[in-house]
């Protein structure tokens, strides 16, 4: 994944913004220190990048550790040179600050840097994820081993029954294998021997019912093949193609899925690319970015309600185009509204799942499964040197004081070649 930075733009600066497009890497603007927090607060940034003289006012030092506090999946990086060391020290030493880079900067280093960071970031996200983790299993296991409940044994049983349906939900809930082995045993038991003991004769509603059933088991054989070609897959797309390319993808998938709109009577508002992206070039494989929009389309209807509108909304902002899927988050199993800000990053991790209901009726548009799409999304993004993000956002389109969920894209834009 390539992370998203936040410049904070001055003179001091203006190198690492060149220096960001040399090495494809998607960064936004602010160019006033009092903009950074909203600027934060309305989009996901992995860096906020700034330089050292450009810490003015006495109070912005504390300034900064505020924002640690309130973005700590952001790290402040900061470019310093020789005559600030002592303020960089302090900032390092009251964390106000990850990491710095000292002037003069060029890309080997800065990527470097961020790389590693990057690194550090995630694997703190993981960790932080994963004590809660073990904290909900080691508040299961006291309750487990309390004396009073052990003596019924209710909650022995309860863990067999957890295990069960994890099983249930990842392979078998739904139309597919599960279904069809119910059929072949009612096939079993309906069908009846002539008199001469050659032929079977089958029911036809068994029949129908079979045959619906090896499309769905079939259609499920067919997103592990999907799924094993792209896992197997390590190679980056080498082609590079005009962002215009994207609508006719994207217009495709419109038409496959406009049965799985119908069934609740769904919308989609697709908005045009900008005109300034055209003259631009994208690593583009169409065959992979089909399965990537197809993905995205189908989790925002699944997770949508009757009469949703879906927008679908292309934005070109400093060196990178990017394509927002926005639909209304509604309540999940336990109480959260769309995708909770601890679950950001998991989502995009093999079999997670925010919710264990798995809706039947959209099986046969699916082409990933098992808990693998958006990982998988995410595998495909990174060949194409692009990033994608989900997360909640205030709801800008429907005039209610609700949020929405944000599926976000992001394609570095490349020169065209003389």
């Amino acid at each position: 994944m390539i992370p998203h930075c936040l410049l904070l733009e001055s003179k001091n600066t203006k190198p690492i913004a060149d220096l960001l497009k040399e090495i494809s890497y998607t960064f936004e603007r602010v160019n006033q220190f009092e903009e950074i927090s909203k600027t934060l607060e309305q989009g996901k940034f992995h860096f906020l990048i700034f330089h050292a003289n450009d810490l003015i006012n006495e109070n912005d030092p504390k300034k900064l550790s505020e924002l640690t506090t309130d973005f700590p999946q952001t790290l402040i990086i900061l470019i310093t040179d020789t005559s600030q060391w002592d303020l960089t020290a302090s900032l390092l030493k009251r964390h106000s600050v990850y990491d710095f880079i000292q002037t003069p900067v060029d890309a080997d280093l800065l990527k470097f840097t961020l790389d590693r960071s990057f690194l550090y970031l995630s694997t703190k996200l993981k960790s932080q994820f994963l004590n809660d983790a073990e904290n909900n299993l080691y508040k299961r296991m006291v309750e487990i081993f309390d004396w009073k409940k052990s003596i019924s044994h209710k909650e022995n049983e309860n863990i067999a029954a957890d295990i069960i349906h994890q099983m249930n939900i990842n392979l078998f809930q739904g139309s597919g294998i599960g279904t069809l082995m119910s059929v072949v045993s009612i096939l079993i038991s309906k069908s009846k021997l002539d008199q001469e003991e050659k032929n079977y004769t089958i029911p036809k509603p068994v029949m129908d019912l079979l045959s619906e059933n090896y499309e769905a088991a079939k259609s499920m054989f067919d997103s592990m093949s999907i799924s094993q070609s792209i896992i197997d897959d390590e190679g980056k797309v080498n082609r590079k193609e005009s962002p215009t390319k994207l609508l006719p993808i994207i217009e495709s998938e419109l038409k496959n899925l406009s049965e799985a709109l119908s069934i609740k009577a769904q919308k989609i508002n697709l908005s045009q690319i900008p005109i300034s992206a055209a003259g631009k070039k994208i690593w583009l494989d169409e065959t992979k970015l089909s399965y990537v929009i197809r993905e995205v389309l189908l989790n925002a209807i699944k997770y949508s309600k009757e009469q949703d509108i879906i927008y679908l909304i292309f934005f070109q902002k400093e060196n990178f185009l990017e394509l927002k899927v926005i639909n209304p988050a509604y309540q999940n199993d336990d109480g959260t509204n769309g995708i909770p800000e601890k679950f950001e990053s998991f989502v995009f991790e093999p079999f997670f799942r925010i919710s264990s209901v798995v809706d039947d009726s959209y099986a046969k548009f699916e082409q990933f499964r098992f808990g693998l799409g958006l990982p998988l999304v995410k595998k495909i993004m990174d060949q194409h040197q692009a990033n994608v993000q989900i997360y909640n956002i205030e709801n800008n389109f429907r005039n209610e004081n609700t949020n929405d969920i944000c599926l976000t894209i992001r394609f570095p834009l490349l020169e065209e070649e003389n």
